[in-house]
């Protein structure tokens, strides 16, 4: 019993204690409690998984040695396409979290007396955190998120931590310092610089903060590119490293020197790199290769020995394409370019990876090739390296851009190279030839049977391997086809594969083409040596008479098959030109290629020295060539780019003395010609602006000169399309159709391809089928000719029928499109979508709407994407006018489509005519499905006309249809509470406004009635239908003034008796068939004793007539009040209904949240449990381990006793043998003196 109570009375005292040490008190006992709890429990456990994480993610990170390394592996996660590293750090995140959550204390402690004069005592009740533990784990978090990835995440957290642990300087420095580490991660100089600008290094005394502050400062300075700045820094960054990061460092160190051209110290850090502890055999290799790039002895043979010597080892195999890239880079740097292309051509050949490592070995290979201006042999190189490197390799666009020009160049390099071998051997002997054939022949052949013999063995190889690798080196099938040259300079025929590829990859270009002189041009002048001698062959048949006819086929079969093949001499000596017509083509072809490689090397890639190389190649074997106006024009604008006035003047003086009166001739004799050509472009678009306005203006006139001034100053401008179609349009408003017909005719002869190209197109064949220009009188054109922009790129649109637009029925709850259009011309795109854009990040601060610009000749369009319906659409619109701050230019035109329909557009090639059109015929069909069956028929229009002795309107003028005003109600459509209220009050708006020109129209009438009572002495008539509308719902006038134009109007059989009319004066109306000079003196008696009656029938005609608007009124506001009070109930219903919606939603987001942190908790405590196993399991082999070596120390203590009794055994004997020789010894001695 005694027991029991003590045991409540100790469980009680420590309830107490647990209580008393709770994170919402603040004591010095939960202080001290929470900060245990926290170091031995929730930090223990993230900062195990950190410390393992930390040692995977360091020393396993396959750095890619081709470019310049990570300050840390952590990094790479900023860059997706390099390799990304391992490692998780999530437990350790997820336990600095519950660190902090649940053992934080933020309440102030209890107020002292005394101390509140204290510094030190307001220093410490300022903090914001008392638990004397806690910074610990959130710098862990940090580190945590920053070895994550997490940059942002990570340089906010070190942020927090720097401003909020204020007593804390070291860790406020260390902390600033991880900061701009992580912004250095992002490419953040700008912030990073404003956090180093603060941390002062020579005052750091602590060596592991003095090495992080130099491995910060090292990392801003190689991110600004200041690699010189960034050496000492990471120098001394490496006293604090250790295991593969040291060795990462070292790596980059040397990269750093041999950026700045330190190649000595570069060699010395490549070799510390690679012979530390620490370093992986790859990177040995690599920092090897490195050690030979900065190579600075003046002898090579040993270096390159003991580079050759690495090829023998089987482990280096892979590698074998950087051993001899290697080696090419010691003999280009030595100037033996031969053989450093021959080792890149190997490289290239051996890579078995086709990877980085090759690009990188032939984009050495091309740059070799272009310098020596063999752009036939660099382009391949270019083309296949370009396909293997990323965009973040360095200098990628200029690689790119040189790869696509030279896929141009080549094709003239080529044509060059070819015909100047075929020309050499031209001149030679019939027998020369032949040698040199016959040697070329032999060559393939044995090339053939060694590529026999290798495709053999590497298959006998590949049958042997059991894993199914294949050999590294797999011969001319794995290794892309280089081309190689001859030791014979002037034969072209040297490597058939390189042929056969050229030959591939042409027809893969331009497909199966003619041989033919300037195939790619209109006139072209054949070359085809293989035409010639086909027709060669049928003239000597026809002129053949004797002889079997069998037996010419046969031989002509034959000779045909020995041309074909390059087995045989008769293929080679088919190729040579033999004719002088055929050594003209050749000399032909080759001006074409000399001059066309000078004008791209000028021009796109502006290599000036070798474009003026290529033009005077051409001048000097060529003096007399078609190109020579050209040739000098372009020299002289390529020594004036380079400020080379002397060269430039003597071309300037060739054109003037050689091409006077040329278009270039007269251009150059203004000396300020330069200037002028500088400032042209300018000067051309302030005439085109003033065109412009000019054709705003009406002033056609004006037009008219500015583009026969533009025809004379600047013909070749690039502005004279836009020219010449304003000058075609001024034509218009002054009804000359012939000279916009012909003016539009020559736009299109010389300019074929021009944005403004379709628009000019479409009005031409307008005019073709017989349309007519506007009449006179009227202004120029403004707007925008909707019809003349297709939407999509193919210009002649799809086959078959176009597919139908969808109804706003169907799309109202689809995603929407607002579309702003605009002309290009009169509008700037990008001012646009910035003032969009603005507007967007201005209103919406959570819904984000995408922005994309596209252009459809001079048409341009910003798309607004992102509504989800309709009405989301309507309610951006609103928001868009709304904004003040927002002035749409009035060029703009917005456009409300759904984004099937928009899609349809742009896939079929259609205009925004046909949907405008569509839309027009839906309205239509609308309104007459609204529309009753007692409608007036237009033929009373006509009949009241004719009565009048007024022409009715033609057939061809289409006459909109008159209805009655009241509509069938449509069906209520789902609104918003907002929108039904904007509509109802719009649609009172409407009444309103018919209700006032109802009345102004009754006004009009019972004047109209009076006046004709008192002049023509004729009772009124009253129109059977006086609520007039058109389809729209407006009232036009014309329907008005017709009704009081023609008083006698027909009043049909079926008209109700009309309350004050009489029946006599009805039938007068119906009886006035006939003209009015005949009606009018039979009714004068009649019409007299009428006119003495008071008018008091008109008056309560009108009266009654009063009473039945304002009853109608009074329905009226009845109806709206209902429709109303239903719309609203509607609103509140659908508002009920979306609560509903968006509980059930919120309760099944709820559900799904709940569902998945139980899985995520149970995927936790799996993985607890599995991490509990793996430690127990841990635990036990350390245990048995240690049992292990306990066993071994009890047998080696066992040993040294049994080796200890045996050496005292040992010692004993040969102490008793001694003291029984001593014993004998004694006994003779005294036997002796005996």
């Amino acid at each position: 019993m005694r027991k029991t109570r003590a045991y409540i009375l100790w469980l009680a005292v420590a309830a107490v204690l647990l209580s008393a040490c709770s994170a919402k008190k603040n004591t010095a006992g939960s202080r001290f409690w929470q900060a245990f709890n926290t170091r031995y429990n929730v930090y223990y456990n993230g900062m195990t998984n950190y410390n393992e994480q930390i040692k995977l993610l360091e020393n396993n990170y396959q750095d890619d040695y081709s470019q310049r390394l990570f300050i840390h592996p952590a990094e790479a996660y900023q860059h997706p396409k390099s390799p990304q590293p391992s490692g998780s750090f999530d437990r350790t995140i997820q336990k600095m979290e519950k660190a902090i959550s649940l053992h934080s204390i933020k309440k102030k402690p209890k107020k002292k007396a005394g101390k509140q004069n204290d510094p030190k005592y307001k220093e410490w009740m300022k903090r914001d955190e008392y638990n004397p533990f806690l910074h610990n784990a959130w710098y862990m978090l940090a580190k945590a998120e920053y070895m994550k990835g997490d940059f942002l995440s990570s340089s906010a957290t070190f942020h927090y931590i720097a401003r909020h642990f204020t007593w804390k300087p070291e860790l406020q420095l260390e902390c600033n310092l991880w900061e701009a580490l992580s912004y250095c991660a992002m490419g953040w100089t700008t912030e990073a610089d404003n956090v180093l600008a603060h941390v002062h290094i020579d005052k750091i005394d602590d060596k592991r903060l003095l090495a992080l502050a130099n491995l910060a400062f090292a990392d801003y300075y190689i991110q600004d590119k200041k690699y010189a700045q960034a050496i000492p820094h990471l120098s001394a960054a490496l006293h604090g490293q250790h295991g593969g990061q040291k060795v990462r460092l070292n790596f980059l160190l040397g990269q750093l020197y041999e950026e700045t051209g330190q190649n000595q110290l570069a060699y010395q850090a490549y070799k510390r790199a690679g012979s530390s502890m620490g370093s992986t055999y790859r990177t040995k290799f690599n920092a090897r290769i490195k050690q030979s790039a900065v190579f600075q002895g003046k002898d090579i043979k040993s270096e390159v020995k003991s580079l050759k010597a690495m090829t023998r080892y089987d482990r280096n195999k892979e590698y074998l394409d950087q051993i001899y890239y290697a080696i090419g880079n010691l003999y280009l740097s030595r100037g033996d370019t031969a053989r450093a292309v021959e080792n890149y051509v190997t490289a290239a050949k051996k890579s078995t990876r086709n990877g980085i490592d090759k690009a990188i070995s032939q984009l050495r290979l091309g740059g070799i090739y272009f310098a020596q201006r063999k752009y036939d042999l660099a382009q391949p190189c270019y083309s296949e390296a370009v396909s293997q490197i990323n965009e973040e390799y360095p200098n990628y666009k200029e690689i790119k851009k040189r790869s696509d020009v030279l896929d141009e160049l080549s094709v003239y390099s080529g044509n060059v190279t070819l015909q100047d071998s075929l020309l050499k051997l031209s001149k030679l002997p019939l027998a020369d030839q032949k040698k040199v054939i016959k040697k070329i022949i032999d060559e393939l052949k044995k090339k053939e049977k060694e590529e026999a013999e290798n495709a053999k063995r590497e298959e006998y190889l590949a049958q042997q391997n059991a894993a199914g690798r294949t050999s590294t080196n797999k011969g001319a099938s794995a290794a892309p086809t280089q081309y190689t040259l001859n030791t014979d300079k002037s034969w072209y025929f040297y490597n058939t594969a390189a042929k056969n590829q050229g030959k591939t990859t042409f027809q893969q270009q331009w497909g199966n083409r003619k041989l033919e002189d300037n195939w790619r041009r209109r006139n072209k002048n054949t070359f085809s040596l293989e035409g010639d001698n086909e027709e060669n062959t049928a003239a000597s048949a026809d002129t053949t008479q004797g002889g079997a006819p069998g037996d010419t086929a046969k031989v002509d079969k034959e000779k045909l098959k020995r041309e074909e093949d390059p087995h045989y001499e008769e293929y080679y000596l088919k190729q040579i030109p033999s004719t002088p017509e055929q050594v003209a083509t050749a000399n032909d072809v080759i001006q074409e290629g000399l001059y066309n490689m000078g004008l791209i090397l000028k021009d796109k890639l502006e290599d000036y020295d070798a474009s003026a190389y290529e033009f005077k190649q051409l001048l000097d074997r060529y003096p007399d060539n078609t190109y020579r106006l050209d040739v000098y024009y372009n020299l002289y604008l390529l020594y004036m780019r380079q400020n080379m006035t002397a060269q430039a003047e003597t071309y300037r003086q060739l054109i003037l003395s050689d091409f006077k009166d040329s278009k270039y001739g007269m251009a150059l004799e203004d000396p300020n010609y330069i200037d002028n050509l500088k400032n042209m472009g300018k000067v051309q678009e302030q005439m085109y602006a003033e065109a412009y306005r000019n054709y705003l203006s009406n002033n056609n006139a004006a037009v008219h000169e500015a583009y026969a001034e533009m025809m004379r100053k600047y013909p070749l401008s690039k502005l004279m399309p836009k020219f010449m179609f304003i000058d075609a349009l001024a034509y218009v408003t002054q009804r000359n159709s012939e000279k916009f017909k012909s003016t539009l005719k020559e736009l299109l002869e010389r300019y074929p391809e021009t944005d403004i190209t379709p628009t000019a197109s479409g009005m031409l064949k307008e005019l073709n089928a017989g349309r007519k220009l506007a009449g006179a009188g009227g202004g120029n054109m403004r707007g925008m000719d909707w019809s003349s922009f297709k939407l999509g790129n193919d210009s002649t649109g799809k086959a078959g029928e176009k597919a139908a637009f969808k109804p706003l029925t169907e799309t109202r709850g689809k995603a929407q499109l607002f579309v702003l259009a605009f002309d290009n011309d009169s509008v700037s795109s990008n001012q646009l979508l910035y003032e969009v854009a603005r507007h967007n990040f201005k209103t919406y601060k959570i819904k984000d709407y995408d922005l994309e610009p596209m252009t459809f000749g001079s048409m341009g369009l910003l798309v607004v994407k992102g509504f989800a319906n309709y009405q989301e659409l309507l309610q951006y619109r609103s928001t868009l006018e709304a904004d003040k701050g927002l002035q749409l230019p009035r060029e703009v035109h917005q456009v409300l489509i759904s984004e099937d329909n928009f899609n349809l557009l742009v896939n079929e090639g259609r205009t925004f005519a046909d949907y405008f059109q569509y839309l027009e015929e839906q309205n239509d069909k609308k309104q007459a499905d609204r529309i009753p069956a007692t409608a007036v028929d237009d033929d009373s229009i006509a009949t009241a006309a004719a009565a009048a002795g007024k022409p009715a309107l033609e057939p061809a003028q289409p006459v909109k249809s008159v209805r009655p005003a009241k509509v069938a109600p449509a069906k209520p459509e789902k609104l918003s509470k907002k929108e039904a209220a904007r509509r109802a009050k719009a649609e009172k708006a409407r009444q309103e406004a018919e209700r006032k020109a109802r009345i102004e129209r009754e006004r009009l009438e019972q004047k109209h009635r009076a006046d004709s009572i008192a002049k023509s002495k004729l009772p009124t008539v009253i129109p059977d239908n006086p609520d007039l509308v058109i389809d729209d719902g407006t009232v036009p006038d014309s329907v008005i003034e017709e009704q009081y134009q023609y008083p006698h109007r027909e009043i049909e059989t079926q008209q109700p008796h009309i309350e004050g009319v009489d029946t006599a004066v009805v039938d007068t109306a119906v009886d006035m068939q006939q003209p009015a000079t005949t009606t009018r003196p039979e009714a004068e008696p009649a019409l007299n004793k009428k006119a003495a009656e008071p008018q008091d029938d008109t008056r309560r005609l009108l009266k009654q007539k009063s009473d039945e608007v304002k009853q109608q009124e009074r329905e009226q506001k009845a109806a709206e009040k209902e429709r109303q009070r239903q719309a609203e109930r509607e609103a509140k219903a659908r508002e009920k209904t979306a609560k509903a919606e968006q509980k059930a939603r919120e309760e099944a987001e709820k559900n799904a949240r709940k569902q998945k942190e139980e899985a995520l908790k149970q995927a936790q405590k799996q993985k607890e449990e599995a991490r509990k196993q793996k430690e127990q399991e841990r635990k036990a082999q350390i245990k048995a381990k240690q049992e292990a070596q306990k066993q071994k120390a009890r047998e080696r203590k066992e040993r040294q006793k049994q080796r200890e009794a045996e050496r005292k055994a040992y010692q004993k004997k040969k102490q008793e043998e001694a003291k029984a020789r001593k014993k004998a010894a004694e006994e003779r001695r005294k036997a002796r003196e005996r």
